[in-house]
């Protein structure tokens, strides 16, 4: 996959949103393309690297769909090790995703996949509901 492969999603929902920047990890294992999201865990897969960011993007709106009907959004964030700050009327809500350093410390798979796949990686905006 392009490294430079970007792509915005805006979850739409009646609350508030603010716009994040997590990484994206493009590899292919025997004949499937596979995107992973270690920021939030969501992975999409296809037999070509469309069908597999089509498929990421499916579930990314799931897990965003899912987890604000349910009220659990934030506990899931902080979970993934997420920082959220509550905000002011003159400084908004913050929300900041965990650091690599952080991902690779709490994951040991996704230490493994860095160590033992050809990947690639990108950048994807999202945006999330506060």
């Amino acid at each position: 996959m392009s490294k430079n492969h970007r792509i915005n999603v805006d979850f739409k929902n009646a609350e508030a949103k603010v716009k994040a920047n997590i990484v994206l990890i493009s590899f292919k294992e025997e004949d499937n393309f596979i995107v992973y999201c270690p920021h939030l865990e969501v992975t999409g897969y296809g037999k070509s690297e469309e069908e597999a960011m089509q498929s990421f993007n499916h579930s990314l709106g799931v897990f965003l769909d899912y987890t604000v009907n349910k009220k659990t959004l934030h506990e899931e964030l902080i979970s993934l090790g997420w920082e959220l700050k509550k905000g002011t009327a003159k400084n908004p809500k913050k929300i900041n995703a965990p650091s690599w350093g952080d991902l690779i410390k709490n994951n040991a798979s996704l230490e493994e996949l860095l160590n033992n796949q050809n990947i690639t990686t990108s950048h994807k905006e999202v945006a999330i509901p506060v």
